[in-house]
């Protein structure tokens, strides 16, 4: 039977409630289970058989130091969850431009690692403004661009590179759609709603976290950017907004998404089955 580590960070040595989940139904298949915080350098690695992606949650803190620790798991007998190529490729949400160019419906986006001028977004009323390495809203504001001044655009988005977006009203009386897919094969989802007056639809600024039913044809547009994303993917979550337009994509979370397995009673098992299902 395999030993298995379970990825997290220092602030969920214990990991989540949901992820203990998976230690059980792992253990019941005879595999030995230990949570690992990713930056610990007393961790070998290598006494692995899988180290298992989940609540990594600072590593966008921590850029450098992540890409390293992945980049070790390429071609190690270790196998990683999801694959060293796929998390790399991931961690940086410039992903978005080539799945446009591949047909997916993203959320109007300028890419911008250089200067952008104030006027090539004055016709959107509102823009969204968020790093390519990021997590949680980190670093993520709203601007309404008849205030916005080129000396604040370009303090902004001085270094690094970043998303600018328009401000999608929709957010703020439907929130966003996340789809969750285990093996490829859709398993559930939930409906993120921001309290009132705000736009973020984490918890920790008190959005609700709703069951959703998507039609079958949102599905269909969800799988289809999974197999665009990465078909050897075990776990994948498509988080986007409905819009008159249809849906818009706003990323694909294929690193260290909250699973959302409490509006999901078989979602533990759907997930552990598909990692076993790759690693055959």
């Amino acid at each position: 039977m395999s030993k298995i580590a379970i990825a997290t960070y220092n602030k969920l040595p214990d990991l989540t409630e949901n992820d203990r989940l998976l230690i059980t139904i792992f253990e019941a298949k005879g595999h030995t289970i230990v949570p690992e915080i990713w930056d610990n350098v007393e961790v070998d690695w290598t006494t692995y058989d899988l180290v298992l992606i989940r609540s990594t949650w600072d590593y966008y803190l921590k850029p450098e130091a992540f890409k390293n620790w992945i980049s070790q798991f390429v071609n190690s007998k270790t196998r990683l969850l999801n694959s060293p190529e796929t998390v790399l490729k991931n961690s940086h949400k410039f992903y978005l431009k080539e799945l446009s160019e591949k047909g997916v419906n993203i959320i109007p986006t300028l890419f911008s690692s250089e200067k952008i001028d104030l006027e090539t977004i004055k016709t959107w009323e509102k823009v969204v403004i968020k790093p390519a390495v990021s997590a949680g809203s980190h670093e993520t504001e709203v601007f309404e661009t008849a205030t916005l001044t080129q000396e604040v655009l370009d303090t902004k988005i001085g270094v690094g590179d970043w998303l600018v977006q328009p401000f999608l009203e929709e957010i703020k009386s439907a929130g966003e759609i996340s789809m969750l897919f285990f093996g490829g094969e859709f398993s559930h989802a939930i409906q993120k709603v921001p309290k009132s007056g705000d736009f973020r639809v984490q918890k920790q600024f008190g959005a609700q976290y709703l069951k959703f039913e998507p039609t079958n044809e949102l599905v269909s547009i969800a799988k289809n950017i999974v197999e665009i994303t990465g078909k050897d993917s075990v776990y994948a979550r498509i988080d986007g907004v409905m819009t008159k337009n249809g849906f818009l994509l706003m990323e694909v979370e294929m690193i260290e998404p909250d699973l959302f397995f409490e509006h999901a009673s078989e979602g533990p098992n759907r997930f552990v089955e598909a990692v076993f299902k790759n690693l055959n």
